[in-house]
């Protein structure tokens, strides 16, 4: 559904040239069986408060819709958590809520991240009529000692039982792999690699541990570095892996994403390209309105606060036109596409940094970064580099 012009004069989000006129909605639910070495997420795996928390958030969608003034919006994203262990039947009511409360196009991307365990043909076949459309499975590794150290749930086997059936259904699915895992070797990840590949997934993300977000693994890795691949490892099967993912057809969209032609995540795009979202959930964040803001982080003010009758708000302020700027610049270089040329010369002329004209020229010097058809870009070795380059324009 099109907007008419009228109406896109009555709301700024629709005539922003930034973006399409829809929008995008994240929820975030927590419940997890148990929590995995690497998670820094806020989850629960405490599921007795999740009736209140579900009721919680019918009464946040219902305060946020007011504050859409009839946008459309054309994604769903179920995150967490692991909404895969969320009842079917309470999807649905989910999602009839959402659809009565927001403009939610029929032709939305809808999105449950869910574990290989909770997946088959059965959970499937529910999910679909739910109305959810597309799933994103952390397989994260087809070895057993790989997951075991990190403490996921399944295995190797499940992974495969659920990518299975994930690929005889009717969804589009995404399936994920870490790289960088205690016990992996340069052996293990490309036999990942290769079986993910060989799954059906038209969309692929892998992740660098990052072992500082976990105290666990941070302590690990210091004691018994023989079990971690070095960094110069790491970052030689970086580049492996996207030589391998190009040459099956996926194309290396952002950092850590690929997908086969027209299978990208519509819902995450809109982060990179500052579409806005509405964020509704326990330590969800949004962009809305020219402003970022965040929930609170506590399961249990999160409920209180919305029986209270009002968003439980941590976070809420505007984006003032200097922030908006370095923050196309950081965002947009996410991305393969990149940026504008001038807005990053715009970036670096406004920046405090006095010796960031020179680190860029080093950097396009050093193939890290790249300019052409008036757009700069980060090149497969730059993306590697992609923290230490980005934070220097924040």
């Amino acid at each position: 559904m099109i907007l008419s012009s009228t109406a896109a004069a009555d709301h700024p989000i629709a005539r922003s040239p930034d973006h399409p006129i829809a929008c995008g909605l994240y929820l975030h639910l927590p419940y997890c069986l148990s929590r995995c070495g690497y998670c820094s997420f806020v989850v629960s795996t405490d599921g007795s408060s999740a009736g209140r928390y579900r009721e919680a958030l019918m009464r946040e969608v219902a305060l946020a819709a007011s504050d859409s003034r009839g946008e459309s919006f054309d994604s769903v994203y179920f995150g967490g958590g692991t909404p895969s262990l969320t009842p079917p039947s309470d999807l649905v009511r989910l999602l009839e809520v959402l659809r009565t409360s927001f403009r939610v196009r029929p032709s939305a991307e809808v999105t449950l991240e869910a574990n290989p365990e909770d997946v088959s043909e059965e959970a499937a076949r529910r999910w679909i009529a739910a109305g959810v459309n597309r799933v994103s499975v952390g397989i994260q590794s087809f070895e057993d000692r790989e997951l075991a150290a990190v403490e996921r749930r399944h295995d190797a086997e499940g992974a495969r039982r659920a990518l299975a059936a994930l690929a005889s259904s009717d969804l589009s699915f995404s399936a994920d792999l870490i790289l960088g895992l205690p016990e992996q070797t340069a052996r293990s990840f490309r036999e990942s690699l290769k079986e993910l590949c060989a799954s059906g997934a038209g969309h692929v993300s892998v992740y660098l541990l990052e072992t500082e977000k976990s105290k666990s693994i941070e302590a690990d890795r210091r004691l018994h570095p023989s079990r971690y691949l070095c960094d110069d490892a790491q970052a030689d099967l970086w580049l492996e892996m996207s030589e391998t993912l190009r040459g099956r057809g996926y194309r290396h969209y952002e950092i850590s994403n690929w997908s086969l032609s027209g299978r990208e995540s519509r819902h995450n795009l809109k982060y990179w390209k500052r579409i806005p979202t509405l964020g509704l959930g326990v330590s969800a964040h949004e962009f809305w309105d020219g402003r970022r803001r965040a929930n609170v982080s506590s399961l249990e003010r999160y409920i209180e606060e919305l029986a209270r009758g009002r968003r439980p708000l941590c976070l809420d302020r505007p984006i003032g036109r200097e922030e908006e700027a370095r923050e196309r610049v950081v965002l947009g270089l996410r991305l393969s596409e990149g940026v504008a040329t001038d807005e990053i010369e715009e970036a670096i002329r406004n920046s405090e940094d006095p010796r960031l004209p020179e680190d860029y020229a080093v950097w396009k010097g050093q193939d890290l970064l790249e300019e052409a058809s008036g757009r700069a870009r980060l090149t497969e070795r730059g993306f590697l580099l992609s923290n230490e380059i980005l934070c220097r324009f924040v």
